[in-house]
């Protein structure tokens, strides 16, 4: 394959075109570069600010692949088409069954492509009446298998290097924000933008280095996703309470379900402040309450649920992740 010559300062700007027009953030060049850590490529990005730089194609695609997924843009580091169907084709070619039915789907597709083209339709824009004549044709398993197919497809679309990049959001995000706490109305969801949540699943390891406001935010939003009518507590002077859930066809009149309380730390939360959320439960007639926290209870502090039969759950570390793997199923933080 060919190279790319980037002039001085012009690789970091693409760089952050990329991550402002797909992912939404809006990152200075530290960021970028540590987002680039473990790899070959912070040196080279450096360099390439100064006295730029050639890279080979494959390189290029190498690079934007790690830093995309780095950012949170797509859910699994991508490798490229050509790998990407090939693990596909390893998985199917154990099962000289399952082998056929990947062979038959994937000529089905192929051909159903073509006279889509013939007939002057786009693709892969929408591939309805391609899935449905598959599925037709082989059931659900050959729909699943094609369903497949195209999120290869559609996935080397979206990284392509060498493709026009259209941008996927009306304007960026700082990525300090998420961690300084600046208050901006999401443009996707109610409470905190998808662009962070996109970015924490893939980045759970700054879980605790988010601001605390945005964790009582990532907090309201989970629950309001999951159906409950959420009320989003003022961040200072709320007595403790920094969520609260009530079914959703509870008027927020009434006691909470359950109140919510926020623990944004590194350092394991201790029975103090068990006894505190018990108080207030008390205090406002929920029905439980809940502790969500980055880190997880002490010892003492789940002896005193326990021993004192306090209707309190928690969310430890653990289970804040898998809240931010099914925050980013409804989309991948591709705003259609």
């Amino acid at each position: 394959m060919g190279s790319i010559i980037f002039e001085p300062k012009s690789l970091l700007d693409n760089l952050a075109e990329w991550a402002g027009g797909k992912a939404g953030l809006a990152m200075s060049i530290t960021e970028i570069c540590d987002h680039l850590s473990g790899t070959q490529y912070p040196d080279i990005v450096r360099g390439a600010e100064v006295n730029g730089v050639r890279l080979r194609s494959e390189e290029y695609e190498d690079l934007l692949y790690h830093f995309m997924y780095r950012i949170g843009y797509v859910e699994e580091e991508y490798q490229g088409p050509t790998i990407e169907i090939a693990r596909q084709f390893h998985r199917y070619k154990k099962d000289p069954q399952e082998l056929s039915l990947y062979t038959n789907v994937g000529s089905a597709m192929s051909r159903l492509m073509r006279e889509g083209f013939a007939r002057g339709e786009s693709m892969p824009a929408d591939p309805t009446a391609v899935i449905k004549a598959i599925k037709h044709e082989f059931g659900a398993p050959g729909e699943n298998l094609v369903r497949e197919m195209y999120s290869i497809i559609q996935k080397g679309i979206r990284l392509s290097p060498h493709a026009p990049l259209f941008h996927e959001w009306k304007d960026t995000l700082e990525l300090k924000g998420l961690f300084d706490g600046t208050n901006k109305i999401p443009e996707k969801g109610r409470f905190i933008d998808q662009r962070y949540v996109d970015y924490l699943s893939n980045n759970t390891d700054r879980l605790g280095d988010m601001h605390w406001r945005k964790f009582e935010q990532l907090t309201a939003e989970f629950y309001n996703r999951e159906g409950y009518r959420v009320a989003l507590g003022p961040g200072s002077n709320d007595d403790g309470v920094d969520v609260r859930i009530w079914h959703p066809d509870t008027d927020p009149a009434e006691s909470p379900l359950c109140i919510a309380q926020c623990k944004r730390t590194r350092d394991k939360v201790n029975k103090v402040t068990v006894k505190g959320l018990h108080a207030d439960v008390e205090f406002e007639k929920a029905t439980y309450g809940i502790i969500i926290t980055t880190s997880e209870l002490s010892p003492g502090a789940k002896t005193t649920i326990s021993a004192r039969g306090y209707a309190i759950e928690a969310v430890e570390r653990d289970g804040v992740k898998s809240w931010l793997k099914k925050l980013r199923k409804p989309g991948t933080g591709i705003v259609r």
